[in-house]
């Protein structure tokens, strides 16, 4: 190692971040980690410094844990130590030099009482893994993709190509989401409904409304955007909600109350699927039964009384009336023959929760678990970016490619122009059907209105109307636009301010936010979660609670103060740093920090998170 590089007793730095930089350094080139150990400070202003080998010194419990292996506890949260009792260190000390800050060298041990890192190691060193701000952009723009850790790692070693060049490890990457975490902890709702009051404030059609408990803790919380509310203006005529979990019973019953006029249905694919294990096994090899049966149940042509006609005759011929699933299935079969839905409007569409499997499997890949509730919220907007981005993808194909037309019909070629490719190839399916009953005789267009004679099988002459709104809008905005021109042709300013309101009426329509980047992980984090975190907090989170298993099974059973203590007896002890005792608690969870943290925001005037 060049002797410039080692450090001096008396050896003068203009600042303390120079201090460190040029120690690191030293480090680097000698093969050790370093650790800031102690410092003081009188009025804000750092005195001293003192840094050591991240070797130096003992695990505090090294004898607790000989004795508890000793015993024969399991440990659990068995953690080894890089402390060796290294006394290698370096202290920094303040001087004011002509009105300017300074440090000088105070003291330097440069002995270890190890050997360094050897050079194929020392890119695994803390102090060669440091997360510039481009690998904190990267990892957080994974973390937005739902892309976890191992992968990002994976992508990072792929896009530089070798191991050395990444400068990071998986767990430096988890610790990046475990700070993007804890920035919003406490926060997270209130940021959420921050950002929805901003949108609300840039949009009227935004909409947001929540609910909270005697606690200020959230109870429900529901939002929509305009689009969403033009979707279900558009598409709304039925509305399907999965009530097939236990957990979504409740939720079965508040749509009946809510939603007056609502009818509830079983999954057709979940009774079908039962059948398998129902019926006899003869049955199972019977083709005439299986064709008979599914003729009965899934069609929706049948009218009530012969769906009853159909249903007896199965049953009779093959030998079922004393089946009481059959029995049971007759029973209730308000709840899942589609021919009992012919009254209500698109019933016969929606049999299965298909659409919901379907649309849980999507989410599924995009949000994740244990993600804070905005965390959600971003992942979920996301989402639905997703959706519309492929929405818009399909309406560009449907612009540019041309459907292949069976008939010379120019009310087919017309219908191409009007819906989607995969929806035209059901209507075309019926224009192909319909041409062989029907014919168009003639064809007219007057004042934006389509006419077509028709003429059926049976010689029959039809006239069909068909207005086109869209045209008809848009010639109408046309010729207002020119009129108001012809108008006031003479007066300039009112001209000047009709086309000034236009176009602040088309950039409030296409505006967008900006994407910014900064370089500070506080900004970065913020940028992340596209909100700022509060500094005070109305609306608390919710408790979280588990959603998997039963209340009823034994792993998720609550248990006892006697239990617990039982439990918490044969678990070996801890050493926490925080409080210096032996417990069943370390620095993280130790209740005399938590403890400290209230006080502090009582001291602050803040509510308790």
């Amino acid at each position: 190692m060049e002797e410039e590089l080692k450090p001096v007793v008396g050896q003068k730095f203009q600042s303390l971040d120079l201090v460190f930089a040029f120690y690191d350094v030293y480090a680097r080139a000698v093969g050790f980690d370093t650790r800031k150990q102690g410092m003081r400070k009188v009025d804000d202003v750092t005195t001293w410094y003192y840094v050591v080998c991240n070797r130096e010194g003992q695990k505090k419990s090294n004898e607790d844990d000989q004795l508890n292996a000793r015993s024969g506890f399991s440990m659990k949260h068995r953690r080894l130590s890089r402390r060796r009792g290294c006394k290698a260190s370096i202290s920094f000390k303040y001087f004011s030099e002509r009105g300017h800050a300074c440090y000088i060298v105070q003291d330097f041990n440069e002995v270890h009482n190890r050997d360094m890192v050897e050079s194929e190691h020392q890119h695994f060193m803390s102090i060669n893994r440091p997360l510039d701000d481009v690998h904190q952009k990267f990892i957080l723009d994974c973390s937005k993709a739902n892309i976890g850790p191992i992968l990002t790692f994976k992508v990072l070693k792929e896009t530089l190509g070798v191991f050395d060049l990444i400068s990071c490890t998986v767990g430096d990457i988890r610790n990046v989401s475990r700070d993007i975490k804890a920035y919003a902890h406490g926060f997270d709702l209130q940021m959420v409904l921050d950002d929805m009051a901003k949108k609300k404030e840039m949009s009227e059609s935004y909409t947001y409304y929540y609910e909270v408990n005697e606690k200020n803790q959230l109870v429900t919380l529901f939002w929509c955007d305009g689009l969403m509310k033009r979707n279900y203006h558009m598409f709304g005529d039925i509305v399907a909600f999965d009530s097939t979990y236990n957990t979504n019973r409740s939720m079965r019953a508040a749509i009946e109350e809510v939603l007056v006029g609502t009818r509830h249905r079983w999954c057709m694919w979940h009774v079908m699927h039962k059948l398998a294990t129902k019926v006899p096994n003869r049955l199972l090899r019977d083709d005439d039964f299986k064709k008979e049966f599914n003729a009965c149940v899934w069609s929706d042509l049948l009218e009530p009384d012969e769906f009853e006609e159909e249903w007896k005759r199965v049953v009779e011929c093959h030998g079922l009336e004393d089946f009481d699933w059959f029995n049971t299935l007759y029973e209730y079969r308000q709840f899942w023959i589609p021919a009992l839905f012919r009254d209500f409007p698109l019933g016969s569409m929606i049999r299965t929760t298909s659409i919901s499997d379907s649309e849980n499997s999507f989410y599924k890949k995009i949000l994740k678990p244990r993600a804070n509730i905005a965390e959600f919220y971003l992942n979920f907007n996301h989402a639905v970016e997703f959706q519309r981005n492929s929405r818009t993808t399909l309406d560009y194909h449907d612009a540019v490619v041309l459907p292949i037309l069976a008939t010379t019909l120019s009310f087919e070629k017309h219908a191409s122009t009007l819906y989607t490719d995969t929806m035209f190839k059901k209507i075309h399916e019926e224009i192909v059907e319909g041409n062989d009953r029907c014919r168009v005789l003639g064809f007219s267009l007057i004042e934006f209105v389509d006419t077509y004679k028709l003429r059926d099988s049976n010689r029959n002459s039809y006239s069909v109307s068909v207005v086109d709104d869209w045209q008809t809008l848009s010639n109408q905005g046309i010729s207002m636009f020119y009129s108001f021109l012809r108008r006031f042709e003479g007066d300039i300013e009112v001209v000047r301010a009709f086309v000034g309101g236009v176009e602040e009426l088309g950039n409030s329509l296409q505006a967008g936010n900006p994407t910014t980047f900064a370089s500070e992980k506080r900004r970065m984090i913020e940028e992340f979660y596209g909100m700022v975190r509060p500094e005070v907090v109305e609306v608390h989170p919710p408790n979280v609670v588990k959603t998997k298993g039963h209340a009823s099974s034994s792993s998720s059973c609550l248990i006892s103060k006697i239990e617990k203590a039982l439990k918490d007896a044969s678990r070996p002890l801890r050493w926490c740093k925080a409080c210096d005792e032996m417990g069943h608690h370390d620095f993280r969870n130790c209740p005399m920090l938590k403890e400290m943290a209230m006080e502090k925001e009582l001291e602050k005037g803040k509510r308790p998170t």
